[in-house]
């Protein structure tokens, strides 16, 4: 685990990212806007998606229910394999300590993390005390 935290070098996205959720009926024309998703998700009640804000008032004719955000994404560039256990509890818990909401999701090579932008240099800041010690 230490070895796994000293890699973490967390990255900030430029801008401000947005959820919303959309009927599975929608999800052609939210293809049209791939090149502004980060991430698409399929539950039962719908799509969820995370989106940059530059496609947030074009998707909003495909959602019922406004948007979440603005959250700014930092992704961990450590290369944590897919069964690795803890990290993103000692992450989340990390961020809970300062009073930083989180919102984690892990893809095939890194895991990422939406915090509220307002927040977003404090989340930074402590991630990077994380690697640190």
């Amino acid at each position: 685990m230490r070895a796994l935290l000293k890699s973490l070098s967390p990255s900030l996205a430029e801008g401000k990212c947005f959820i919303g959720t959309f009927p599975e009926a929608q999800m052609m024309g939210l293809a049209n806007y791939l090149n502004h998703i980060i991430c698409i998700f399929r539950e039962k009640e719908g799509i969820t998606a995370v989106f940059e804000e530059a496609a947030s008032e074009p998707l909003s004719i495909y959602s019922e229910k406004k948007f979440v955000g603005p959250f700014a994404l930092i992704t961990l560039q450590a290369d944590s394999p897919l069964l690795s256990v803890g990290l993103l509890a000692r992450v989340t818990e990390t961020l809970a300590k300062e009073k930083i909401p989180v919102n984690a999701f892990s893809a095939y090579h890194h895991d990422h993390l939406l915090v509220p932008y307002e927040k977003r240099e404090a989340a930074l800041s402590a991630l990077k005390k994380l690697q640190k010690n």
